[in-house]
């Protein structure tokens, strides 16, 4: 003979697993949405400093570049006057 109480019961216990599951999964799926969230606002951040290191490489070689041309333009009078004084 089937027992109805039984029956209930377990019912009731796989309702109760599966709103845990559910409690779990959603619990899962906020943070996977958190975390995503994350991973792209440290992708925009490193994109920014990548532009920035970019924009700093370019101005140092253009320094540079002037900072040998000032030296050949001293070089190059120094020369036409003799040298020192």
């Amino acid at each position: 003979m089937i027992d109805i109480e039984r029956i209930m019961e377990i019912e009731e216990v796989k309702k109760e697993a599966d709103r845990l599951m559910i409690a779990k999964v959603t619990k899962y799926e906020n943070e996977i949405v958190k975390l995503k969230k994350r991973a792209e606002e440290l992708e925009n951040s490193l994109s920014i400093a990548l532009e920035i290191n970019d924009k700093y490489q370019r101005e140092n070689k253009e320094v540079k570049d002037d900072n040998k041309k000032l030296a050949k333009q001293i070089e190059d009078t120094r020369t036409d006057q003799g040298g020192w004084r």
